[in-house]
């Protein structure tokens, strides 16, 4: 375990949790493979793919209301609630063996965005590594973690692993479907992220530069 996931060690901090939002899973994977089989290659996305892998990405709503949407009557309905603000809305695609290295982002449910999380298919086995816990959730499971903090996307399976990504403004509302303790103690939370950033952007110096030697 890196210096950067042990200072979570003992913060008592809660990292991930589950949203009071679950969608039927048999639904959502009969809707995801109508679209899967009628989009065509230009409405997927290749960001970061390595060769062979495939497509990444399909956008639903980036501005604007995206044709992939058309085939997801279970997450329009999601997408029009007025107490879920979302600005950008994808499903994700990890391949088989796919690994998302350590990274970090400005989202969490204490900020001013947030992203969640709906797995559509999650072999087992494949883990989101936040600090120095592993998250992992159930088909049709809502859920987010804080973000801020290094994370790692692992999928070790012979399976893709394929979620639906939401980026919603973190409003009351919102919070109010996860537990207190996932935005408790924001000053002590940040400034955790800060110095767990800082550890993993040293780590990663040091890991680039012996790379290179």
């Amino acid at each position: 375990m890196e210096t950067f996931q042990r200072l979570t060690i003992g913060s008592d901090l809660m990292l991930h949790a589950e949203a009071a939002l679950r969608l039927d899973a048999d639904t959502l994977k009969a809707e995801f493979a109508a679209l899967d089989a009628a989009l065509p290659p230009e409405g997927r996305t290749h960001y970061g793919a390595e060769p062979g892998t495939g497509w990444t990405a399909i956008p639903l709503l980036e501005g604007r209301p995206q044709p992939g949407l058309d085939h997801l009557p279970t997450l329009r309905t999601l997408l029009e609630r007025p107490d879920l603000p979302v600005q950008r809305a994808y499903i994700l695609r990890q391949p088989a063996g796919g690994l998302l290295r350590w990274h970090f982002d400005n989202l969490a449910l204490h900020l001013v965005e947030v992203r969640l999380l709906i797995p559509i298919q999650a072999p087992d086995g494949a883990v989101t590594r936040i600090g120095h816990e592993v998250a992992a959730y159930p088909d049709g499971q809502c859920w987010t973690g804080d973000f801020c903090f290094p994370h790692q996307v692992e999928n070790p399976t012979d399976r893709d692993r394929i979620v639906v990504a939401l980026d919603v403004t973190a409003t009351d509302g919102v919070r109010a479907l996860f537990p207190p303790r996932l935005t408790a103690d924001p000053a002590r939370r940040n400034a955790l992220a800060q110095e767990a950033q800082n550890l993993f952007q040293a780590w990663r110096s040091g890991a680039l530069a012996i790379a290179t030697l």
